[in-house]
């Protein structure tokens, strides 16, 4: 049988065996048990067991650019300790699973994970199936052996960003909110029936500026930026509901990993740039746009995919539903947010972001009329 949900989602289902404390001499060397303890020869801690998470989706799960994409890649295929590496399931894959669009192997935000568990001590073994521009239906025909895997303790799930909106909002025929549900609830059964205990969370995406700038038009109006303001809110509704929806109707989801709503606070708390088409801003931008220098090339601004800043956003996000941490304790000097050029300032800004998002958070739908997993288009 699978795991029971937490139907209230506001909290992760974890393993307890994740949150039994590290042996740390800091903490314990003093402690006269500490010379003689089994456990772990310094104190009577028993280090916290190994997990083995999983990370399917595309590229707002691997990141696309540099220097997401590639940090922290290069883990191993049978590790037996936690790392801050990732292995990434699909390097040399040839078919429906070559990465072919961008070059791997991929670390992407599943990397800035690991290294926030690390930072943690906490004992994860981290990998990751991702596949550019494919949804979670193409994903598990072409990656079902990986998936389905009993060494799985938890399995993120994020959908290709289109297909949980409707038609209207995306633009895009392929749009199906009813085919995304089933798809979450397809592979919630083939991973259960592989691995019953593991905890399967919904990674929930961010709504893009690219989309809200079509619905709004043109950027020269003089309502353009109320129109695109309320178009950025609609959207990142429309993936609260959709996500929650899919959740309860499968109910074996642990949990929703708000990452979108984590943006979206981020800019109501004027912490991140919401309009990169009429506001020049010295604040973040979550989104990518273009610089000086790009991997892969780009000619264009990219204000689907995320940068440095909303990487490390959805990351914090993930990191405090999967395991049960406040992400405000990794503090200023947390080196995932060094290595990749974000300063301790926007740092410790976007980890209380991140800590008040999932605290809050509630699977009410937001402003709807109709469940979204009946909708086809």
């Amino acid at each position: 049988m699978p795991p029971t949900p937490n139907h209230g989602f506001g909290r992760a289902i974890v393993h307890a065996t994740t949150l039994t404390a590290v042996c740390l001499l800091a903490s314990c060397a003093s402690t006269p048990a500490a010379t003689t303890n089994t456990n772990c020869g310094l104190c009577g801690v028993t280090p916290p067991a190994l997990q083995h998470i999983l990370f399917v989706g595309d590229s707002f799960t691997h990141g696309r650019y540099t220097p997401v994409r590639l940090y922290n890649n290069g883990g191993t295929q049978n590790a037996t300790t936690g790392s801050n590496l990732v292995f990434d399931e699909n390097y040399g894959a040839t078919g429906a699973r070559a990465e072919t669009l961008e070059t791997g192997p991929f670390g992407g935000i599943p990397g800035i994970f690991a290294q926030f568990v690390v930072e943690a001590s906490l004992n994860y073994d981290v990998h990751i199936e991702a596949i550019s521009e494919t949804s979670l239906q193409n994903n598990y025909a072409a990656a079902s052996s990986v998936i389905d895997q009993s060494k799985w303790t938890a399995v993120v799930l994020q959908e290709i960003s289109t297909r949980p909106l409707t038609v209207a909002l995306s633009g895009d025929s392929t749009s199906d909110p009813a085919n995304f549900c089933a798809s979450v609830a397809t592979i919630e059964a083939g991973v259960h029936a592989a691995a019953p205990t593991a905890n399967i969370y919904l990674y929930e995406t961010w709504p893009r500026a690219d989309l809200a700038q079509t619905l709004a038009g043109s950027t020269t109006s003089p309502s353009f930026a109320t129109n695109y303001a309320a178009d950025l809110t609609l959207l990142g509704d429309s993936y609260h509901n959709v996500y929650y929806s899919a959740a309860t109707h499968d109910g074996h989801i642990a949990a929703v990993a708000p990452a979108g709503e984590a943006w979206m606070a981020a800019w109501a708390a004027n912490d991140a740039n919401s309009n990169p088409y009429t506001v020049t801003s010295s604040l973040p931008s979550l989104w990518y746009g273009l610089n000086a220098a790009n991997n892969p090339t780009i000619t264009a601004p990219d204000y689907l995919h995320p940068s440095i800043y909303g990487a490390y956003t959805s990351a914090l996000v993930l990191f405090q539903q999967i395991t049960a941490k406040d992400p405000r304790t990794l503090g200023a000097t947390e080196s995932a947010a060094a290595s990749l050029g974000i300063s301790s300032t926007i740092a410790t800004q976007l980890q209380q972001i991140a800590w008040q998002t999932v605290s809050n958070e509630s699977s009410t739908p937001i402003n709807q009329t109709v469940d979204p997993c009946t909708l086809t288009h």
